[in-house]
């Protein structure tokens, strides 16, 4: 199976052409990249990725763990992160990109604490997709009472 990072860089499909799969990597990556980033990829951080990839991206268990996987192997591969946010960015509109920063807090946040590089992470990925300071924190609100009411 080609990966979706090298699907992206050969053929250039269009968004229409990705399937559900591709798009689920594609975020994971993301996700995955924000556990890390505090040298801390713990299991509350793993369950939470694939209980989103099944509930909010509506995978199977067998996609979540193929997806969760193909993520894993992508970030030990060192998938640059302006890269992976560039083919966001490219891929899904604005909307969908505010939902996924609330992934992305989730993540940050499941553990009850943000450390320097995790700040600088979310700060750094705020530029990168274009949000603004208030986007930013509407997404980050909208994962603290995520957080507060499912987990």
């Amino acid at each position: 199976m080609l990966s979706i990072f090298q699907k992206l860089k050969d053929e250039k499909p269009t968004f229409q052409e990705l399937n559900g799969l591709d798009k689920a990597v594609l975020i994971s990556s993301l996700m995955i990249e924000c556990a890390k980033v505090d040298d801390s990829f713990d299991q509350k951080e793993h369950a939470l990725i694939k209980s989103l990839l099944k509930q909010k991206l509506h995978l199977t268990d067998e996609e979540t763990e193929n997806c969760f996987t193909e993520s894993l192997k992508s970030s030990s591969e060192s998938v640059e992160l302006y890269s992976l946010t560039k083919d966001i960015r490219e891929n899904f509109s604005k909307e969908e990109i505010i939902i996924i920063f609330e992934y992305l807090w989730q993540i940050i946040l499941v553990d009850h604490k943000i450390d320097d590089f995790e700040h600088s992470m979310m700060t750094k990925l705020t530029g990168l997709f274009h949000l603004t300071g208030k986007e930013n924190a509407e997404a980050k609100k909208n994962a603290e009472s995520y957080l507060k009411n499912n987990i």
